[in-house]
Parts: structure tokens; C-alpha cells; sequence
């Protein structure tokens, strides 16, 4: 039995009475640059799957991530809320910082789903936490688990992190080592829960790759395609190409099984693009300044396409200002899933909803936080900032400096505003403060490294008893 009483809301009650309840499948990328595929503007890369996938459903040109690194922008999409009001303010890193993981406490989307009568499973990166020290998914509303508890493939450990030959884990199981490639091994375990699925019952798809973050290996079989390019570029391609790919694998088995129009996909990435100091990394913000670990928008604003073929139309392109805390209450009002008693959200809406009825959300802020990004020699922005209409304000902690820019004229963030328009400034600044006031911002102890185990060390642990 689930762990939470759950009692009828208003929140999903009927807003999708006239269509059946769909299958969800929730595609997440990790590091995929909003310029990475063909259908955003890239002409390089080959992506003619997602392409198509965007030519089938609707393509968000303003999807946001609350956070320009992993674990806090999960946080988000699995719960509806900003990560920080359960202390994520960062990835989770054991090497070298303080734990960021989401807490028994959070109420996530499986959580939400598995109550209304849906088969959960969730295939690869997680993320948010390893045990002892957070929840299993399978404690937290999935019913199947395979993937693994870290930030890179094989291991939360950076020493033991590789993208060939994974270890991955099987629910409560010791983790095996699989051999292939990280994505399609993957894929093939997402075939697998689509094929045995409980009869009877819609199933919720959490598939989230680790591809493209680092480390990458080279891809069988795809050189060629790349050819021109040097090795790194090569391989970043492929990379991407390769994700491609096993969507076209996952499209394929959902329209072989009959179940295309039945079927509510999402595909979405985590933040964007890694930073160009990875060997491998070459990925690609478009026009947006900016990439991961930054607040700019390169680091926040991703690539998003929605497809579900009984509702939303076919080729569409969306430029409202939507992101990570929508996807619950979509996929919630979608499944007419309650909310359990006593839960809030942070402001997210039903996209379905707010497509179909040609809602505008120029009127909502959304916010954004990045301190603990802030070292390195790399750049960085004011640590704070709020996106409302067309305007984006970075402000300090203590919100006494501040950045304005125009996002309508100048997506790339190169005039600041500030002078021109303090009245903007004033207006943008208090809803910083009202926000900060709903989720203060407590400052964690210092950072404290963890040392990396041993491979005996990690014969111990928990998951692997």
C-alpha cells in the first residue's frame, strides 16, 4: 500500500474527461544543449527522429529548467515544487560537496500516478539521492527501477564512471555490469517494460539517459556520419545521433503495440550543455548565451517537444514561458491523478490546458537559483533571477545589485537594461523577495568531500547487500 493517504482534489477533476486516460512516457536528456537538434536550428547534427517528433506535436521555444545543473532541476519535475524547498541547491556529488537529494518527505509524480491505477517504472540516471542516505524510487512511487543512483553512468563515483559497459541496478538488486553502450542498454530496458507491462493498466514511462553528459565514448558504426569533424566532435555527435536513435526505437515499439495515439510523450533535457572543458563535450546553446552551470539562458532554457495526438496539434510551435514545474500537473490532469491532501505546487499549470485554450502565462514568474555554481574560472552571472513576460532580472543574494535584460529583443543577454527601466527593476526585485520569503535561501554548512571508495568499499554498500 502507498505510503500517503490520498484524497480527491479539484486540481485534476475532469480537465481531460473527454479522452481516455493516456500512457505517459517522460524522455529526459541529461546536458542536451538547446541547440543540439536539427528541429531547434542545428545543422549538423543528425536528430531526424526528434525532428519528426516535433513535427508530430508542439515544440516549446521557452522551456525552462529551475536550476543549470542536474539535481535540482529533477527535483522539480518529479515533484511541482522548486528544489530548494527541500535544501537542493546543487548536484549531488558525494566527491566533492555537501548531499543534495530529494527527502522521504517529497511527494514525487509517481507518487502521484501510482494511486490513479498507473504502472510506474523509471529506466536510467536518477539523480536524487543514493541509499541509505535518500529513498529508493521504489520507495517514492515506482514499481520498477533500473538504472542508477548517480550523475554519471556506472557509478555515483567519478573514478568508476564510464559510459561503456555500465554497472546498472535492477530494483533492490546488486548492480551487474551490462555490456554496451549506456543508452541502448537503456532503451533496451524501456522495450522491455513496454512489452511486459501489466495488461490492463496505463503505464507512466520515466526514461531518463544520461547521454549526452560526460564521459562519452565513441559509438560503433556512426564514425562515418561525422567524418569531417575531429574526434571530440565526432564523438559528441554520435552521441547525440545515437539518442536519436533509441527514441526512434521507443516510437517504433509504442506504434507497433498500438498504442501511438493512446500515448503522451514529453521530451525534454535537464539544463544545457556541458561546459567545453570535458574532452567530448560540444554541445550547443543556439543563440541563448550561456550552458550549464550558468543562469544565463543557455544554462536554463532547453530543448522540449510534447506529443500527444488526440489532443494537441500536429507541427505546432509554442512560445509561451513554460518549464519544469508544469510537467506534475500535466501529466496529473492528463491521468485525472489527484493530489494528495495538504500538497501545494509552485505555480505549475496543465500545458495541455494552457495550449489547447491559447492561455497566456506571461503574467507568472518563474525563478532561478545557482550559488553553489559559483566558482571556477569559468563566468557567471548574478546568483539569483526571475523570468516574468518578456523581462529576466539577475539580482545578488542580498538583491541590492541587479541585472535587467529584455528577453522579446535580445535573447542573447547583452544589453542591461537596468537604467533604462527601474521601474521593471523595482517590480522584478520584490517578487524575488516574495519568493525568497515563501523558499528562504539557508546557507548549507561547508562543503565536505567524501573520499571516492574503494571498490571493496562499494561492495558494501547498501544497494548491494
Amino acid at each position: 500500500m502507498n505510503r500517503r493517504h490520498f484524497l480527491a482534489s479539484s486540481f485534476a477533476a475532469a480537465l481531460h474527461a473527454d479522452t481516455p486516460r493516456p500512457n505517459i512516457v517522460f524522455i529526459l536528456c541529461d546536458d542536451l544543449g538547446y541547440g543540439d537538434l536539427g528541429c531547434y536550428g542545428n545543422r549538423i547534427i543528425r536528430t531526424p527522429t526528434l525532428d519528426r517528433l516535433a513535427g508530430e506535436g508542439v515544440r516549446f521555444t521557452q522551456f525552462y529548467m529551475p536550476s543549470p545543473v542536474c539535481s535540482p532541476s529533477r527535483a522539480a519535475l518529479m515533484t511541482g515544487q522548486y528544489p530548494q524547498r527541500y535544501g537542493i541547491h546543487s548536484a549531488d556529488v558525494p566527491e566533492n560537496s555537501n548531499r543534495f537529494f530529494l527527502p522521504a518527505s517529497a511527494v514525487t509524480l509517481a507518487e502521484v500516478l501510482q494511486p490513479a491505477g498507473y504502472y510506474t517504472a523509471h529506466i536510467g540516471k536518477w539523480h536524487l539521492g543514493e541509499p541509505p542516505v535518500a529513498p529508493h524510487p521504489l520507495d517514492q512511487g515506482f514499481d520498477h527501477f533500473f538504472g542508477l543512483f548517480g550523475g554519471r553512468p556506472s557509478s555515483p563515483w567519478i573514478k568508476y564512471a564510464r559510459s561503456e559497459d555500465p554497472e546498472m541496478i535492477l530494483n533492490r538488486e546488486r548492480p551487474k555490469v551490462c555490456k554496451g553502450h549506456v543508452t541502448r542498454i537503456q532503451t533496451d530496458a524501456a522495450l522491455e517494460v513496454l512489452d511486459k507491462r501489466p495488461a490492463g493498466r496505463p503505464f507512466f514511462l520515466n526514461l531518463w539517459y544520461n547521454a549526452p553528459h560526460e564521459p562519452l565514448a565513441p559509438i560503433p558504426g556512426q564514425e562515418a556520419i561525422y567524418k569531417h569533424w575531429d574526434a571530440s566532435e565526432q564523438t559528441y555527435f554520435q552521441t547525440v545521433t545515437d539518442i536519436d536513435s533509441a527514441v526512434a526505437r521507443i516510437l517504433r515499439r509504442i506504434a507497433e503495440l498500438g498504442l501511438d495515439r493512446d500515448t503522451l510523450i514529453l521530451f525534454a533535457s535537464d539544463n544545457g550543455p556541458e561546459n567545453h572543458t570535458s574532452h567530448f563535450s560540444r554541445g550547443s546553446s543556439g543563440p541563448l548565451k550561456g550552458m550549464k552551470t550558468q543562469l544565463w539562458e543557455g544554462g536554463i532554457r532547453v530543448p522540449a517537444i510534447l506529443r500527444w495526438p488526440v489532443k494537441l496539434p500536429a507541427g505546432a510551435v509554442s512560445n509561451i514561458v513554460a518549464g519544469a514545474l508544469d510537467v506534475l500537473p500535466t501529466f496529473a490532469a492528463a491521468a485525472r491523478a489527484p493530489l494528495p491532501y495538504g500538497v501545494s505546487l509552485d505555480g505549475g499549470v496543465d500545458l495541455v490546458r494552457a495550449l489547447t485554450r491559447g492561455q497566456n502565462l506571461d503574467s507568472r514568474p518563474l525563478f532561478f537559483e545557482n550559488f553553489v555554481g559559483q566558482r571556477g574560472t569559468l563566468p557567471y552571472s548574478l546568483p539569483v533571477a526571475v523570468r516574468k513576460g518578456r523581462w529576466k532580472l539577475f539580482a545578488s543574494v542580498d538583491l541590492g545589485s541587479a541585472q535587467l535584460y529584455d528577453l522579446d529583443t535580445d535573447p542573447g543577454e547583452q544589453q542591461d537594461l537596468t537604467l533604462r527601466f527601474p521601474e521593471v527593476v523595482r517590480d522584478l526585485t520584490a517578487e524575488l523577495r516574495r519568493w525568497r520569503e515563501r523558499v528562504p535561501y539557508r546557507p548549507l554548512p561547508p562543503g565536505h568531500r567524501v573520499e571516492t571508495p574503494s571498490l571493496e568499499e562499494l561492495e558494501k554498500r547498501y544497494y548491494r547487500n
